[in-house]
């Protein structure tokens, strides 16, 4: 029940070819292999995904483990799924048809989680805030905050590390003073971690307090007018990889 080793959303430096990518070019690949994850209906096409996800897994030198431990957090979404697709068919009377429509869409979402997990494990948040507000940055024209919005997506995974162990630290330490968080029905468990939930929004509230403190003493003011340590250099592997996800996307969509 800890969480010391899920390290969901926690960049993994490997100097591999992908971590080498450009922000962006990462996320509109992303963006075409989910378009096309979705709407896949055979073994076959999922097959293909699954032998990419491996070749993006090889290339980028993160093992598998740290990829499984990394989509841990979104399991009970694979498997609520698939519970919900098992009922409704064989609610209506084909249980093999409901097993194989359970597994096949569980399968689906899990290739689809771990393609997305694979982001922010090869790319660090500064430079994902910093494509992210790139790509962002026309819709300043129309009074959208792209620069904000792309720093507290940058902070958020960010922190999502450390506050898992935050979360870690103060699980262990309610167990070593005797609590069962663990132990009887659903009510009791919520009831159970309230110990653990109140001193971790305090930590939020005043890790959050910090930060606002820290930003505001270092005359912070929003992105007009500022510039970037690292500035995002469009190469030409990212138009090539751009390109050869968005033609095995729309290929595999129109097949």
């Amino acid at each position: 029940m800890y969480l010391a080793n899920v390290n969901f959303g926690q960049y993994i430096p490997t100097g591999s070819f992908i971590h080498k990518l450009d922000p962006r070019a990462k996320l509109f690949s992303l963006l075409f292999i989910i378009s096309a994850i979705f709407p896949a209906k055979n073994i076959l096409t999922l097959g293909f995904w699954v032998v990419l996800l491996a070749v993006v897994v090889r290339v980028s030198r993160i093992s598998w483990a740290v990829v499984l431990r990394a989509s841990r957090p979104v399991m009970f979404l694979v498997m609520f799924t698939f519970i919900f697709n098992l009922i409704a068919a064989s609610w209506r009377g084909n249980f093999a048809g409901g097993l194989y429509s359970a597994v096949f869409t569980a399968s689906r979402l899990m290739v689809l989680m771990m393609f997305a997990v694979m982001l922010p494990l090869t790319t660090a948040p500064l430079e994902l805030a910093d494509g992210l507000d790139a790509l962002l940055s026309p819709l300043e024209r129309i009074g959208f905050p792209a620069h904000e919005s792309a720093m507290m997506i940058g902070m958020a995974l960010r922190f999502i590390p450390l506050l898992m162990q935050e979360t870690d630290k103060i699980i262990r330490a309610q167990v070593s003073r005797g609590a069962r968080l663990d132990q009887g029905n659903i009510f009791q468990r919520v009831k159970a971690f309230m110990p653990v939930l109140i001193p971790l929004f305090i930590i939020i509230f005043r890790r959050a307090d910090e930060i606002a403190v820290a930003m505001e003493a270092r005359g912070y003011e929003g992105g007009k007018g500022r510039t970037r340590r690292r500035p995002l250099v469009w190469k030409v592997t990212d138009s090539v990889i751009l390109c050869v996800c968005a033609v095995m996307s729309l290929g595999l969509l129109m097949l």
